[in-house]
């Protein structure tokens, strides 16, 4: 027990490590920030570290501290009643701790400083068709 809390800690440390040495700026030439895609979000998901903790088959295959998010598109549709897929993952990443999936360790995610752009860009990464 001991030694995987250890395990847990060391992996989120890592984790909120490589997400604050990450500089990710997604700029334009002209200094404009460019129209939210799933493909920036792709990025970004490499870029702050979220792959030391979520599992995305044929992205991110070797974490387990955080949901396996492989499944969200349909997941996330069903986990609050009324609520959109699109307006849940959008809060899951804004405020981390508004919803937990069980089996996981609540108040574990960091909050990430994004813009607009870059969540919107997140939230059409993780709700594309793989």
């Amino acid at each position: 027990m001991q030694s995987e809390l250890i395990k847990l800690w060391l992996t989120v440390t890592l984790a909120v490590v490589l997400a604050g040495a990450t500089v990710a700026v997604f700029r334009t030439p002209s200094g404009q920030v460019p129209t939210p895609t799933s493909e920036a979000g792709a990025l970004l998901f490499q870029a702050k570290g979220c792959t030391g903790c979520h599992t995305i088959v044929g992205v991110a295959e070797f974490a387990s501290i955080g949901p396996d998010l492989t499944q969200l598109p349909e997941a996330a549709s069903e986990r609050i009643a009324g609520m959109s897929a699109r307006d849940y993952v959008t809060q899951s990443i804004r405020q981390p701790g508004a919803f937990t999936v069980p089996g996981f360790p609540a108040e574990v995610m960091p909050t990430f400083e994004l813009s607009d752009a870059e969540v919107e860009s997140l939230v059409a990464f993780l709700l594309a068709d793989r």
